[in-house]
């Protein structure tokens, strides 16, 4: 599927990473693959993905011939628009100039909107396949994101200034243990409608993790427990005290205490919850500036809240993050290239879901 010739998308996706819209980032350097996989569970994925990836490619070279085709025609719009512009303005070189800058502009602009829906269908079929064999979670469809994770559900964690816009890249449900789970990449961005940044990278991105206990009450207006790291940055560490009218209180451990800030009932961070924190921190890769991955362990800690029979913990999330990802159209999607890539991916998520449950299980209500 590479498409026959020269093509204004086949050049780009040699030239860039992989396209994650606009809150992530991509430096072009995806994450070392690092091997969790048996011999026998390659083999039953091989068997179950390749015709799925096969019928996936064919759809995904339809789209590559219409979106070319269009972007061909609209960047040639561009160019002459800006050609007559240009001659009027300043003569030959500067139509041509200006032409030249028009179609450059309109394939920047249109590469990256054509690029996203195939990606993000190809990401979620591959996960939801990969994910159910693999660690019993299915892949939410991306329409359906926005609804799993509403922005009310947000708000009410006290955790947060004003929340304008909320991206999910990425979201995995199942059930563990009895419990409802689910995992997810999230990226959020902060204002009023008034007063907000769209620039791309704005905010702040997480590994959210979600935890429901089968008895946990609908009523949300009971016993809370904001945790915010130290090493955040100064406004998040006040927002549940400036913004949500929350107390800090202290736990008595002096370690944890001065690694954390905690908000509201710190009765349920006994000792085995505040140990279970350690499991959490030695996944953390985000670095100060939370743009680049660094070390597990080393970087940027959990943000966390708890409710009677529910917790969440927002690891943040670098930027440029690594994330493995399909490739670009014109490329083909390979069984022999996702599978190690993706199953790589998810046991990382998985990791994330398997220290939030240790820490479900410490809690001491």
């Amino acid at each position: 599927m590479t498409g026959a010739g020269w093509s204004i998308l086949g050049t780009l996706s040699r030239l860039r990473g992989p396209w994650r819209g606009r809150q992530f980032g991509d430096p072009g350097r995806p994450r070392a693959i690092s091997p969790r996989l048996t011999a026998a569970e390659a083999e039953a994925l091989r068997v179950r993905l390749t015709p799925v990836l096969a019928r996936l490619t064919a759809e995904r070279a339809a789209i590559f011939r219409r979106a070319e085709t269009e972007l061909r025609l609209k960047t040639g719009v561009a160019a002459l628009a800006g050609l007559g512009l240009g001659w009027t303005m300043g003569g030959l070189s500067g139509a041509l100039g200006l032409a030249a800058l028009a179609a450059v502009f309109a394939v920047l602009l249109l590469a990256g909107r054509v690029q996203e829906a195939p990606r993000s269908i190809a990401k979620h079929v591959i996960l939801n396949k990969m994910g159910q064999m693999l660690y019993g979670l299915s892949s939410v469809a991306p329409g359906a994101r926005a609804q799993a994770l509403p922005l009310g559900r947000i708000d009410g964690w006290r955790l947060f200034g004003p929340v304008h816009t909320v991206t999910i890249d990425d979201r995995l449900e199942g059930l563990r243990d009895g419990q409802r789970v689910a995992v997810s990449r999230v990226g959020l961005q902060f204002g009023t409608a008034g007063n907000r940044s769209t620039e791309n990278g704005a905010g702040l991105c997480f590994v959210l993790t979600e935890i429901t206990a089968p008895e946990a009450p609908d009523d949300l207006s009971g016993a809370l427990t904001v945790v915010v790291a130290e090493d955040a940055p100064a406004q998040a560490r006040a927002a549940p005290g400036l913004t949500h009218g929350l107390s800090v209180s202290p736990t008595g451990d002096a370690g944890f205490d001065a690694r954390y800030r905690v908000y509201g009932d710190a009765e349920v961070l006994g000792p085995a919850a505040r140990a279970a924190f350690a499991g959490i921190e030695a996944l953390a890769r985000a670095d100060r500036t939370a743009t680049r991955e660094v070390a597990p362990g080393s970087g940027l800690r959990p943000w966390v809240v708890i409710r009677p029979g529910r917790l969440v913990v927002l690891t943040p999330l670098a930027l440029f993050d690594g994330a493995l990802e399909p490739p670009l159209l014109p490329q083909p999607l390979l069984a022999e290239a996702l599978i190690p890539a993706f199953a790589s991916d998810l046991a990382s998520l998985n990791d994330h879901l398997t220290v939030a449950l240790t820490l479900m299980k410490g809690l001491s209500r």
